[in-house]
């Protein structure tokens, strides 16, 4: 047990000198690591993942879980034994522990952390766009016309999906089944994506159905991203409206896109771009929510004016939303979003949980360079 603990100690110091030296060289991590080397790793973690039907995450976590109450007990059961024998396997258990949180931290960045330091979307959209257009827009900025703008522009495109929506998707209903297929209608979600070649990428597996999804909505959380095993998990205790959308979330993470406004942006792109109504309205949707936010902090007066011309049904779905969630508000909810932030952070994050709404900026970008 102790050549593995040294072993985890060794990799641990290598994969915190890998994550310092990629902070330095960005474009190295963005043209080698997440648009190189990364994207065979999680494509093979993501197909024998696959093989499975349940998320091998979760049961991950569900081991992990067992292994601390048996660690437990065990300790309780050495305590009758004596002092001495306690604290001597409290230690050697402690340590194994330590071991343990050093493998999984370097496996978490030689797998996929490192992209975090990757090029920032945004650089990466502006560069792709100053090459075909031969025109420089690196200063390029907004203001709160411009948000009300999109705000505006967002809201049509609400109303106008959720009329066809209407009239094409009804039967769509939040069970199983639907949810099933629409998790492997999106398997190929990014296929149609010319934006950064994401369409030349190719095929990962599709995304994974958290069983215990209920308990994962007490934590606010949607969906989550594994490292580990390469999948995209999906919390189905959550409106179906969202349910495309976090699903395209996840599977950007997938694509080696750490950043939690990176990700949101890549799915709005996505459910833009595909066939099926539905999916359209979702990212319509979504994006709609994080643009109000933003322009009721700047112009409240205009937020209120422009959010007039919300229709009844598209209304209906945003208070309908708001109230789901407000039924798992409380302690969990903070600690969870607590634990979240510093995890950003540690990532290079500035922003922390704040960074989900920096999409805003990405969509001003974008509705202005392509309309």
């Amino acid at each position: 047990m102790k050549k593995f603990r040294k072993i985890c100690y060794i990799l641990f110091i290598i994969s915190i000198f890998i994550k310092y030296i990629s902070t330095k060289y960005s474009y190295f991590v963005e043209n080698y690591y997440s648009r190189g080397i990364d994207v065979y790793i999680v494509k093979l973690l993501s197909k024998v993942s696959s093989i499975f039907d349940f998320s091998c995450f979760e049961i991950m976590i569900y081991l992990l879980s067992v292994s601390v109450v048996l660690s437990i007990m065990y300790l309780i059961y050495r305590a009758f034994k004596g002092r001495s024998v306690f604290f001597k396997s409290f230690k050697n258990i402690l340590l194994n522990y330590l071991a343990c949180a050093c493998l999984i931290y370097s496996l978490f960045i030689l797998l996929w952390g490192v992209n975090y330091n990757r090029v920032s979307l945004e650089d990466s959209i502006k560069e792709e766009y100053n090459e075909s257009n031969y025109r420089d827009i690196s200063k390029l900025s907004f203001d709160q016309d411009d948000l009300a703008n999109l705000y505006e522009i967002l809201i049509q495109k609400c109303n106008e999906s959720k009329q066809i929506v209407d009239s094409s998707n009804s039967e769509l209903e939040n069970n199983s089944s639907d949810i099933k297929n629409i998790i492997s209608e999106l398997e190929e979600g990014y296929d149609d994506v010319e934006l950064l070649n994401l369409n030349e990428l190719g095929g990962y597996s599709k995304a994974k159905i958290i069983l215990s999804s209920k308990w994962f909505s007490y934590t606010n959380i949607t969906g989550i991203y594994s490292p580990f095993t390469g999948e995209a998990n999906i919390n189905t205790n959550q409106p179906l409206i969202s349910i495309p959308f976090t699903v395209l979330h996840e599977m950007a993470h997938q694509r080696g896109y750490g950043n939690e406004s990176d990700a949101n942006f890549l799915s709005y792109i996505a459910c833009i771009e595909n066939k099926n109504p539905y999916v359209n309205y979702s990212g319509y949707f979504m994006a709609l929510r994080y643009t109000a936010s933003a322009l009721s902090k700047v112009d409240y007066n205009e937020f209120v004016s422009l959010t007039k011309n919300i229709d009844d049904e598209v209304l209906k779905d945003i208070n309908d939303y708001s109230e789901f969630w407000e039924k798992y508000e409380g302690k969990i909810n903070e600690v969870s979003d607590n634990v979240n932030n510093i995890y950003l952070k540690s990532n290079r994050i500035k922003e922390g949980t704040k960074s989900y709404g920096k999409v805003v900026d990405l969509l001003l970008l974008y509705y202005y360079l392509y309309g």
